[in-house]
């Protein structure tokens, strides 16, 4: 397939609340290329779950709308469609069938009083039109392929007779039962403990060699980053302050957000601790009704000048295939 598999240009979604209208995403632009992955990243509140449920189009579900940018996605067939601009009936063709997400809480994702088998084969037949004993059939071949022991008897179990780990597995399975090119997976590895967290890493890095597919990996924890991603997009209060290759990141931060991340990571090589502390980012995340002129950092920026709080400032080519939205970025590197 020659080009990418997603281009978001200039997404801005925003949501209506009792002292105004909130921007969520602002001017969001990144590419996603067939069999990547791209790891997006920053603190609770920076737009990251609200980037992916737009680009799902759930976003209006939720008292959400998409007021500008295009989302465009290259199908199976090579055509290509604008997601922001489809109807709900054309939209729900793509969710779950060329797209699928995978939430953060599998207990409130699955239907409590459908078995996981049922709710697995509902996808299926929706979509690819098979039958009841095809549809359970793939069930339990999905099961199967994500690592749950006794798939055949497990498909007739309720959410509440799994553990964590296996509802984690079995959203995977739904997601993936359809075979979609893109996964979303909205941090599917924050309720569990670090043993199942790296099984459920490994489960869908074996699972995108074996379909193929691309991977949007949401999370705020950089260690799970390095971990699976190929490039990475740090968003800040809605925006997007850094992207660039996995490796790039973490050798040659440019944004000094993305500096104050790893510095907080305990072990890390840029850690800033110090008598057995960890060096943290002063301050919090602007209000996003009163968001700052300029950079939308700079009030927690130790590098900030007058320039930084006047002009606006764009996401700017500071290496090959490396962005980042700060007029320092020399000096966030020396450090």
């Amino acid at each position: 397939m020659n080009g990418p598999l997603l281009e978001v240009a200039g997404l801005r979604t925003s949501f209506s609340t009792p002292r105004g209208r909130v921007r969520s995403v602002d001017d969001v632009s990144f590419t996603l290329a067939p069999g990547e992955t791209l790891g997006v990243v920053g603190e609770s509140g920076s737009g990251k779950s609200v980037t992916s449920l737009s680009i799902m189009r759930l976003v209006e579900r939720g008292g959400g709308q998409i007021d500008g940018g295009t989302i465009r996605l290259r199908r199976g067939d090579g055509s290509r469609v604008e997601l922001q601009s489809l109807s709900d009936r054309r939209m729900r063709a793509i969710r779950g069938n060329d797209i699928a997400m995978v939430f953060q809480e599998p207990m409130t994702s699955l239907d409590p009083v459908w078995t996981v088998g049922d709710q697995i084969g509902e996808a299926v037949r929706l979509h690819q039109g098979l039958t009841r004993r095809q549809a359970r059939a793939r069930a339990i071949e999905m099961l199967r392929l994500v690592g749950i022991p006794d798939p055949q008897s497990r498909a007739d179990d309720y959410p509440h007779q799994m553990s964590g780990g296996m509802r984690q597995r079995v959203m995977i399975a739904i997601a993936l039962s359809c075979k979609p090119a893109l996964l979303i997976a909205d941090e599917p590895t924050t309720a569990l403990d670090v043993t199942v967290q790296a099984q459920i890493l490994e489960l869908i890095k074996s699972l995108q060699d074996e379909i193929g597919m691309s991977v949007l990996f949401i999370t705020h924890d950089l260690g799970v980053v390095a971990e699976i991603a190929d490039r990475v997009a740090v968003m800040y209060a809605g925006q997007i302050v850094e992207e660039a290759p996995v490796r790039e990141i973490f050798a040659r931060p440019a944004h000094p957000y993305t500096l104050g991340l790893q510095q907080s990571i305990p072990g890390s090589p840029v850690s800033g601790a110090a008598n057995g502390r960890l060096k943290t980012i002063g301050g919090a995340p602007p209000d996003p009704l009163s968001v700052p002129a300029g950079c939308r950092f700079a009030p927690r920026c130790p590098l900030v000048q007058p320039a930084c709080r006047e002009e606006t400032v764009a996401l700017a080519e500071v290496g090959e295939s490396h962005r980042a939205r700060c007029l320092r970025w020399r000096e966030v590197r020396a450090q």
